[in-house]
């Protein structure tokens, strides 16, 4: 079969790679890919507009197209592709609110029967400003825009000037509602399903680092490494992570919103158990390199099962040893301006536990140079994550660019 993945990320590199493996696929694209990529070996198509995507697909006879980003999760494309008889693994736009609406998702939560924070929407400045002037601060007060803001619409608030100050910068940005939330407490993880709109399979955990540096209070990212599996939870923690994927999904179906595709569950480990901080619709970036590499079972296959609802009854298995995935950023990440356009050193991979992924990179005047704020990343397995994160810093020493940074402390 031939296959097309959507997007140009670390995230759609690994995915292209764990598709790959499959004896079903005959020819896989990525569109529109990197340059990175394409020096990797895979074969990239510099399609991005729906439109273009779509006439690619027909006339090289595509069969299926999974979709990486949540942007052409929530576009057209998806429909488009149906409509001439491809296969699309994403779920539908409507659904996709889970994520483009943290309202939507919370209704979703409670009324499925789901931990989750408690909170307060207010759809007005009066009435924002007025809950947090009624919260105590005995704990932070969270404020979040309710749709897509790139990482910047969560403040964590430990007084009452800050909230004021969250209430009205997020207004301003992303408008209303806002929605006010209890801060709940302890370690959080990601757990990933794969959909067929009915059933599902639990494709494991992942701990990802999302600050700039080790400081708690350093600037949010969109990822700097992670490593799976989770090392913290339990085997009835599993059991509730199964549990909660399997009511949000039944109760979506009683409301006629079968949900089809990859869900990401944002979960936070509490002393009163796992409360979900949010689903996002897709695969998650850098979690998606952290945990794929130990994935044994067939995911071609698995998706297939799950665009044809064959689902029932699939497993997955993984590896029993440990993934470090750890991400190299251009100077000045996240903010801007970035030290962009650096030559990139990277020396061969030899060690079949060990991948490369390429994300912000571009190839001028026959140079890779890096064009992005996250810019590669590495993962390699091992038996501990000790030694996984030993394996993958020797080779992260091996590679080199101007400005270069990453976090030294993944896995610890």
């Amino acid at each position: 079969m031939k296959v097309v993945v959507v997007g140009k990320g670390g995230r759609e590199h690994a995915l292209a790679q764990a598709l790959l493996k499959s004896s079903m696929i005959t020819d896989l694209w990525i569109c529109p890919g990197n340059s990175g990529m394409q020096q990797a070996g895979l074969a990239c198509a510099p399609y991005e507009s729906i439109e273009d995507i779509e006439n690619f697909c027909v006339s090289n006879g595509v069969s299926l197209v999974v979709i990486g980003p949540e942007i052409m999760i929530l576009s057209d494309l998806k429909p488009r592709l149906e409509a001439r008889g491809i296969s699309c693994f994403a779920p539908s736009a409507e659904v996709a609110q889970l994520e483009s609406s943290k309202l939507f998702c919370k209704g979703v939560l409670k009324e499925a029967g789901v931990k989750t924070a408690a909170c307060q929407v207010s759809y007005s400045l009066p009435e924002a400003l007025k809950a947090v002037d009624e919260h105590d601060f005995m704990k932070p007060l969270v404020v979040k825009a309710d749709g897509l803001a790139q990482g910047k619409g969560v403040w964590v608030c430990e007084s009452k000037e800050k909230a004021r100050e969250a209430v009205r910068t997020l207004s301003e940005h992303f408008s209303f509602p806002l929605l006010l939330e209890e801060c709940l407490q302890g370690p959080e993880l990601s757990a990933f399903a794969l959909c067929d709109g009915e059933d599902f399979v639990v494709l494991g955990t992942a701990c990802d680092y999302k600050r700039i540096s080790s400081d708690p209070f350093s600037a949010n990212t969109g990822g700097m490494g992670a490593y799976s599996p989770c090392d913290f939870i339990t085997p009835e923690d599993h059991q509730d992570i199964h549990s909660i994927f399997a009511k949000t999904l039944a109760h979506l179906n009683r409301k006629k919103m079968p949900y089809q595709g990859f869900l990401f569950a944002g979960l936070m480990k509490t002393a009163q158990g796992l409360y979900v901080l949010e689903y996002n619709v897709r695969m998650g970036d850098p979690e998606t390199q952290a945990l794929l590499p130990r994935l044994r079972s067939d995911l071609t296959g698995l998706i297939v099962k799950a665009v044809t609802h064959q689902l029932k009854n699939a497993v997955c298995e993984l590896s029993l040893e440990v993934s470090v995935h750890v991400v190299a950023a251009s100077e000045g990440y996240p903010s801007s301006p970035m030290k962009l356009g650096s030559p990139i050193q990277v020396a061969t991979v030899n060690d079949p536990k060990v991948d490369l992924y390429f994300a912000g990179v571009s190839r001028i005047q026959n140079e890779l140079v890096n064009v992005g704020g996250r810019v590669l990343g590495v993962t390699a397995l091992a038996e501990t994550k000790l030694a996984a994160r030993s394996k993958v810093y020797q080779q992260m020493a091996q590679i080199n660019f101007e400005g270069m940074y990453l976090r030294q402390d993944i896995g610890l």
